[in-house]
């Protein structure tokens, strides 16, 4: 299947746009591709995924080129070395709760690309950001990254995946959307009047694990580190989305059958995912909508095809499910977002 996903590749569209950005700030573009052993042949094919390695040594090659980790995406540079310098000052602080709210304080010092916030609600805590000049990503680009670059800080703090309830984008749904199940797990909002990711606000309160040693580290591993989520992390909700998108076509388990192939009662897996902030249903509206765009994007297949493929019964039903996640019928959608294979 082109595109599929691979353990550490990601999508054609991330080491694109990178290529575009250079191009367009006229750096030397040619003596980067050589030092990442990549020819120009691959850009611009959402069918060719390229690995994470080579990704993130091309960002961090522009961002050192530039001097700004915004690449020219937001109003203002962001100094080169401000997410290290972050990390310096809030690695040793007892609490996430602590850590957060000193990187708030950090880049509000130190930057006017971005507005971060933190807020708590009940048992719910978000992160937002608000980019002061959004016309400057188009591709969203510098906003993917704010929010994986924050989240994966986070959950390397606490030695744990930081569960996202809900993930907020102020853009429409984009072309490799299907990315977003594995850099943003759980649910998603787009169009939304904001941009940043809840999670449970409990998890405020864990204790860091990390030490300046550690950092050096982690920041060794940057912009790589990014691109991918949290070794240490088990989650249920993520081996439900595995379970899930294997069983699609052949009709997707009920809750109770879910359960038992998961080796424990229905009961305890709704406890579990309620801690991790999602919900069987959630996950199961997730993986239908993640596959049902990679088939209508990328394929040119009837609406029944795709209907049954996602575990519906009647392209009706599909149809009206499809209009409730996105807001568009799936003809509709196909028109707007089909991609070449």
């Amino acid at each position: 299947m082109p595109g599929k996903y691979e353990v550490g590749t990601a999508a054609n569209h991330y080491i694109s746009q990178l290529y575009h950005e250079a191009l367009k700030n006229k750096l030397d573009v040619a003596s980067m591709l050589k030092a990442i052993d990549l020819t120009e042949d691959v850009f611009d094919k959402p069918e060719v995924r390229v690995k994470t390695e080579k990704l993130a040594t091309f960002q961090n090659l522009i961002w050192q080129a530039m001097q700004d980790e915004s690449m020219g995406l937001a109003a203002f540079p962001l100094p080169a070395g401000s997410y290290f310098m972050m990390g310096r000052l809030t690695v040793n602080q007892p609490t996430l709760y602590k850590a957060l709210n000193l990187a708030v304080r950090f880049y509000t010092m130190v930057t006017k690309a971005f507005k971060i916030n933190l807020t708590v609600e009940g048992d719910s805590a978000f992160l937002g950001f608000k980019l002061y000049a959004p016309e400057q990503d188009p591709q969203h680009m510098f906003a993917e990254l704010l929010l994986l670059a924050m989240h994966r800080y986070a959950s390397w703090l606490i030695a744990d995946n930081l569960p996202l309830m809900v993930c907020h984008f102020d853009y429409p749904s984009p072309s490799h959307i299907t990315e977003y199940s594995y850099l943003f797990p759980g649910p998603h909002t787009f169009d939304s009047d904001k941009l940043g990711f809840a999670f449970p606000a409990k998890y405020l309160q864990r204790a860091v694990q990390q030490n300046d040693a550690s950092l050096k580290l982690f920041m060794k591993r940057c912009p790589q580190e990014i691109f991918q989520r949290y070794e240490a992390d088990y989650s249920l909700a993520t081996e439900l989305q595995r379970l899930l998108w294997k069983n699609l076509k052949g009709g997707v388990p009920s809750i109770d059958a879910a359960a038992a192939m998961m080796n424990m009662t229905k009961r305890t897996m709704m406890r579990k995912l309620k801690s991790e902030g999602t919900s069987y249903q959630q996950l199961k509206d997730q993986v239908r909508l993640d596959k049902a765009v990679t088939l209508l994007t990328k394929y040119n297949l009837p609406i029944n095809q795709i209907s049954e493929s996602v575990g519906f019964s009647e392209p009706a039903v599909f149809t009206r499910a499809f209009f409730n996640w996105t807001g568009e019928s799936p003809s509709h959608y196909r028109e707007k977002n089909a991609v070449d294979s």
